[in-house]
């Protein structure tokens, strides 16, 4: 009959080599936006949410005092975090750029 056809491992086989370096300028710069614009989301949902609920948490038979730090801590957090890796990004690209304008090819001996 038919015997049975089996690639063992053919998912992962791969003769080409990640490079090491593979960031760019332009790469760096669409990461840092698309973490600003995360941030600045989690940023202005977390914000509010946060304020409504210590006003509740202030009145009198109001909801636990713990429940803003609970609910509101996480996306002011996330969103501060994602704000900062994108300034991290942001700066890594301007070292990248800084250091291609800089650069010059190398002199030959012979000049």
């Amino acid at each position: 009959m038919f015997a049975p056809h089996f690639a063992l491992g053919a998912i992962f086989a791969s003769r080409r080599a990640m490079s090491a370096n593979s960031h760019t300028s332009t790469s760096l710069r669409a990461e840092a936006r698309l973490l600003a614009t995360a941030g600045i989301i989690l940023l202005v949902i977390g914000f509010p949410l946060t304020m409504t609920l210590a006003m509740f948490a202030m009145q009198p038979d109001g909801v636990s005092p713990i429940l803003p730090i609970v609910i509101g801590a996480p996306p002011l957090t996330l969103g501060y975090l994602a704000c900062h890796l994108a300034s991290r990004r942001m700066e890594r690209a301007k070292a990248l750029d800084s250091n291609d304008r800089d650069w010059q090819p190398a002199q030959s001996a012979a000049s």
